[in-house]
């Protein structure tokens, strides 16, 4: 993660660059608080690949910094929002039918889809996911940052720019 153009400074923090020409997202308040938080966020990020977790009272804004500094930094910014319904085949993916053939074919879920594209991906309300999807997670969140999907006996790896990110709520709040 060298070099101005493959980085982008963020509060003096150097964030790997995505695939577009970076802009001032508009809309964003940025308070003394806020900024304290977004150094902090690039601090981490800039260490290397490592999963974030943050955690924050409901509507502090945890979703909507990550989104600010992927807006920034020109990264694309995907996110999955976890309650008792959510299961392994979003993260993953599942066999559907081909809307043009009509075959049987395996469809990637988000997790897979920004692993393989190089995408941050943020798990909103983690604490309230399965236990399926927090077991597929694991290796995962290994230093191999990799992803094996039973359907098809495939080990995906993931992209060099792949963030992983997720929010929650304290616990018992």
């Amino acid at each position: 993660w060298s070099g101005q153009k493959e980085s982008i400074n963020v509060e003096g923090y150097w964030i790997p660059r995505g695939e577009f020409e970076p802009s001032e997202p508009e809309g964003y308040i940025m308070t003394d608080s806020v900024r304290r938080n977004l150094k902090d966020l690039t601090r981490v990020i800039s260490l290397g690949r490592l999963p974030v977790l943050l955690q924050g009272e409901t509507s502090v804004g945890k979703t909507s910094l990550i989104r600010y500094l992927a807006q920034l930094t020109v990264n694309k910014c995907v996110r999955v929002n976890n309650h008792e319904h959510t299961d392994l085949q979003e993260y993953v993916g599942s066999y559907a039918a081909d809307p043009l053939t009509g075959k049987l074919a395996f469809r990637e879920g988000v997790l897979v889809e920004a692993m393989r594209k190089g995408h941050w991906l943020i798990l909103d309300e983690l604490n309230l996911a399965s236990s399926d999807v927090l077991e597929a997670l694991n290796r995962l969140l290994d230093d191999n940052r990799e992803l094996f999907i039973a359907e098809t006996q495939e080990t995906v790896r993931a992209h060099p720019r792949f963030l992983l990110f997720a929010t929650q709520n304290p616990p018992g709040g």
